[in-house]
């Protein structure tokens, strides 16, 4: 028997359906790449819900490290006497209820995440009037040497410009495989990026302490 010819018919159809299944798999590959793992940011009030001196600390996070942080912070601020609001940036609606103001964030490419810093600018003319601080945190202090904290005290220089703080802070962050995208994870490795927690609780919480004796005094 002959072989048979193929028509332009079914030849379209075989390469179409060979070409779709490409595509598919490609974009399979692409989202599992860009997949990230949900992150649940923490959002608390800590503290006598009648005291009258009422802090916020809000942040901006990407995968739950800095939230954590805040949360220590809120806590350790409210043992003094305050009530404190520990909620993600995009969860603020009222500042003018509160008298001191905590910013932080995480860092991404050299710089806070745009949330924060927008958040600054949008609101620059209330946070001029209220004791702000600020504390960001990142994986640069892993390794926490002098050259280090200069790096990381580089990364707040936009900010700084915008709205000068009344105190600052710099902490080592976390890096938690399970949180980050396929992609994310790629990108650290080949960074060198050194994996595990490297927050230190005690320096958080005398930062925390130190600043709430500085602003609310």
């Amino acid at each position: 028997m002959p072989p048979r010819t193929l028509s332009r018919r079914d030849f379209l159809k075989i390469t179409g359906l060979t070409l779709g299944t490409g595509v598919a798999a490609c974009g399979g590959l692409t989202a599992l790449a860009t997949y990230s793992p949900a992150v649940t940011l923490p959002a608390s009030t800590f503290g006598d819900q009648t005291m009258s001196k009422k802090i916020l600390v809000a942040y901006a996070s990407k995968c739950g490290s800095t939230g954590e942080v805040a949360t220590a912070i809120g806590k350790t601020l409210a043992q003094n006497g305050a009530r404190v609001d520990v909620m993600p940036l995009n969860k603020v609606t009222d500042l003018p209820g509160y008298q001191v103001v905590f910013i932080g964030s995480a860092i991404r490419v050299a710089k806070w995440l745009p949330e924060a810093a927008n958040f600054v600018s949008e609101n620059r003319t209330i946070l001029q009037r209220i004791p702000t601080a600020y504390f960001t945190v990142c994986m640069t202090l892993a390794e926490d040497t002098p050259a280090n904290r200069t790096k990381a005290a580089g990364f707040m220089d936009p900010v700084r410009k915008v709205l000068a703080p009344a105190a600052e802070a710099y902490f080592a962050g976390q890096v938690d495989p399970a949180r980050l995208s396929f992609f994310d994870n790629t990108m650290l490795k080949a960074k060198g990026t050194p994996v595990g927690d490297f927050r230190n609780w005690d320096k958080i919480r005398d930062w925390a302490q130190s600043t709430y004796a500085q602003t609310c005094a």
